[in-house]
């Protein structure tokens, strides 16, 4: 389950914090070769690098610009030189996107800084977003904390999700779990999913607050009723393995099938798992195949192993039946 910042076009990594939660059950003795894989089910530690904000305000700022003729660019432009905050954020991202200027990330900087400076909040964390990814700009990530945790206390949930992360990992700050989860929880309180499933994953590790995986489930639940795609996989899990909630594989199931909607690889990895030895579930190899085929296809190295054990026992299972088949056959006499 996944502690993540944002980033304008999410990218998923592998996390640093997965600690393996497998379930209690004793394999079958016949599918011995998966208990090496059962560690692919667990509640997953992603991190996403930042994003700019939220999408909606920066996709109509960058429509409104699109649609603007010479000369109400050049309108925008003068309205930016004498200090409209507004106008200097839309400029700024005129030349971060290439839009009736060519594309510059340090001159998108300049005019960020200068909105930012204004106290817009929504800038200040683009402008964090800048430094923390190197965009524009020397990265610096104690320069980034400083910008989110500008835009943090003045209530931009974005900004308060970007700066928990920086605490969890202690980048630009020192790290500090129950700063982190402050954060988190701060803007998991104002409805920001990323916010939820990761202060969901902290309740769920125990990381800067006690473990409850009750609670947990809820803020899972939060974040992936929004459509969350790493919530809905970690709720899955949490399911799967009768973690918080009463053990359920077809709830576990519904949940991984909505992340893989999104093209999420590791829940194309966790429906296998449950076709291949789920307790509660109807075995299925030839699916768990294809689901496999799709998270390598995906770049999800660690399915690599699993496919193919799994596509050696569909070989090793067609030997056996194409020789009890031979065995069943009439003899000549």
């Amino acid at each position: 389950m996944g502690i993540h910042s944002r980033h304008i076009a999410p990218e998923f990594a592998a996390g640093v914090l997965g600690a393996n939660m497998t379930a209690s059950r004793k394999p079958t003795p016949a599918r011995t070769w998966l208990v090496p894989f059962l560690s692919l089910l667990i509640v997953d530690a992603t991190l996403l690098t930042p994003t700019a904000a939220s999408p909606e305000p920066a996709t109509t700022i960058k429509q409104q610009l699109a649609s603007f003729n010479d000369s109400d660019f050049r309108q925008l432009e003068g309205r930016a030189q004498h200090g409209d905050p507004g106008a200097q954020a839309a400029l700024g991202m005129a030349y971060e996107e290439g839009v009736h200027v060519p594309k510059d990330l340090s001159e998108a900087v300049k005019w960020y800084r200068r909105a930012a400076e204004q106290g817009n909040a929504e800038v200040q964390h683009r402008l964090g977003v800048m430094y923390e990814q190197g965009r524009g700009v020397t990265r610096d990530f104690q320069e980034a904390a400083m910008w989110y945790r500008k835009a943090a206390e003045l209530g931009y949930a974005p900004a308060q999700c970007n700066l928990g992360t920086l605490y969890l990992e202690g980048r630009g700050v020192a790290r500090d779990l129950e700063q982190a989860a402050k954060w988190f929880e701060v803007a998991a309180w104002q409805g920001d999913a990323q916010a939820e499933s990761n202060i969901g994953y902290m309740y769920n590790y125990g990381q800067g607050m006690p473990r409850d995986d009750r609670q947990a489930v809820q803020w899972y639940r939060k974040s992936a009723e929004q459509g969350f795609a790493i919530a809905q996989k970690n709720l899955g899990t949490m399911y799967a393995l009768g973690l918080g909630v009463e053990k359920d594989e077809a709830e576990a199931m519904r949940w991984f099938t909505k992340a893989a909607e999104h093209g999420l690889a590791r829940a194309w990895v966790s429906e296998a798992l449950l076709y291949m030895q789920g307790s509660q579930t109807a075995h299925d190899y030839a699916m768990a195949e294809r689901l496999l085929a799709k998270a390598v296809a995906a770049g999800q190295e660690d399915a690599k192993p699993l496919l193919q054990s799994c596509r050696e026992s569909i070989a090793r299972d067609a030997a056996v039946r194409s020789q009890t088949a031979d065995a069943a056959k009439p003899r000549a006499r």
